[in-house]
């Protein structure tokens, strides 16, 4: 399979992110790193056709690219915010579950921090269930 570009992933996100050259917008360089990122945790055995593959690939790359904005933000103050499952201000609350499955991966449930992120749950997740491979072969009598 062939992994998307920077190219790719401004002409797949047209309007998601505001792109530009200044440190206050989002440059290449930063689509860059989400796409190296991605690379790390993607499995290409997943998916069969380039379109599945490449969209799939986007989309994790733009989950750490949002992972990565936030946290550069941050700067020295910076940590991580793991799960909540629900939240308040005043009168108003919010309360949401995210399955139990989900959230004792590690990974799966690192996802769920951004939109770009479940979106990639949302693919990947049949491909992760009942996948069985098999290999030809006989034995020698």
């Amino acid at each position: 399979m062939v992994n998307p570009t920077v190219a790719d992933f401004k002409a797949y996100f047209v309007r998601d992110f505001p792109y530009g050259t200044t440190l206050s917008t989002v440059i290449d360089s930063d689509i860059q790193k989400g796409i190296d990122l991605a690379l790390i945790n993607f499995n290409e055995e997943l998916f069969g056709l380039q379109a599945d593959y490449t969209t799939a690939y986007l989309y994790l790359a733009a989950h750490y690219l949002v992972t990565n904005l936030r946290a550069s933000s941050q700067g020295l103050a910076g940590s991580y915010a793991w799960l909540t499952a629900s939240k308040s201000v005043g009168s108003v609350n919010e309360s949401f579950q995210i399955p139990q499955y989900i959230l004792d991966h590690p990974m799966l449930g690192m996802l769920t921090k951004t939109t770009y992120g479940a979106q990639y749950l949302f693919l990947v997740l049949p491909r992760l269930v009942g996948q069985i491979f098999t290999s030809a072969g006989a034995t020698h009598a």
